[in-house]
């Protein structure tokens, strides 16, 4: 366990909230604690920084905006060192085209983030409901692919049925590239972005923005895309629902899953 803490990371879905609910109270009560001691707390996410990311302490009835905010995987940051958000090494269009012609053979649909919004070559339930979660509009490209690779952009995301991961993943492995990385950041969700983005990437320069040395900061999450922040951090915490390779990345791991306020326990019992 690090000495001193001076800010607090969480990944969003199966780390701080389960995917789609409420904020629990354990969770809720121990992050109001951290930003009363003055320790900054933030939001480490694969998602856009868009105004319904900056409307989710209220979503979670915080009394306290975020301190800071890493979005996509790693490839923003917005804190209080700078009035607008950063972006760090976007795909560029051929890229995008590249990664959509290599796909293209499973059929999937595709989608970006754009701004505030999300374009979708095709709009389905899951897709609607994500939407209405982060208060984002969808906008419906009508099976264009070429939509997608208009300028350059953060990352590329695709979804798929569960039951189809094993031939997502042998068919991605099967095109390797040096110019893109894919990772699984949810189940039936693998995004694809520059080698160079992870959330350490984010994590890093939010360290060097703030003077907070990076072993004064812990970190939390549960999947495959929190695994470099994991690592990185002074001390990094995956939730007991985490996935295997993000247990081993990390220094701990929770006594409780997300649906129990596993971050919420952790944090009353070894932080406060």
């Amino acid at each position: 366990m690090i000495k001193k803490v001076s800010a607090v990371a969480a990944d969003i879905d199966g780390t701080l909230v389960t995917k789609g609910s409420d904020m629990m109270p354990i969770t809720r009560n121990a992050l109001i604690r951290l930003h009363e001691k003055g320790i900054l707390v933030g939001i480490a996410t694969g998602r856009c920084i868009s105004s319904g990311i900056l409307r989710k302490y209220e979503d979670w009835g915080l009394p306290f905006q975020f301190d800071f905010f890493i979005g996509i995987n790693g490839g923003q940051l917005l804190d209080s060192s700078c009035d607008k958000v950063q972006n760090f090494y976007l795909l560029s269009e051929d890229i995008l085209k590249e990664i959509l012609e290599m796909m293209a053979p499973l059929d999937l649909p595709a989608q970006m983030y754009e701004g505030d919004d999300m374009v979708a070559t095709k709009i389905d339930d899951m897709i609607l409901a994500s939407m209405r979660r982060n208060h984002t509009e969808v906008l419906d490209a009508h099976g264009d692919f070429s939509r997608l690779y208009q300028h350059p952009n953060n990352n590329l995301i695709f979804r798929f049925d569960m039951s189809r991961k094993e031939e997502v993943l042998a068919h991605i492995a099967a095109h390797p590239s040096d110019k893109y990385v894919s990772v699984l950041t949810s189940p039936g969700i693998v995004e694809f972005m520059d080698p160079r983005v992870t959330k350490a990437t984010g994590l890093t320069m939010f360290s060097k923005n703030m003077n907070i040395p990076m072993e004064e900061i812990m970190a939390f999450g549960d999947m495959d895309n929190d695994i470099e922040m994991l690592a990185c951090a002074g001390w990094g915490v995956c939730l007991r629902n985490g996935s295997d390779e993000a247990k081993a990345a990390a220094d701990a791991v929770t006594e409780y899953p997300c649906t129990e306020d596993g971050m919420g326990r952790y944090l009353e019992q070894y932080v406060l």
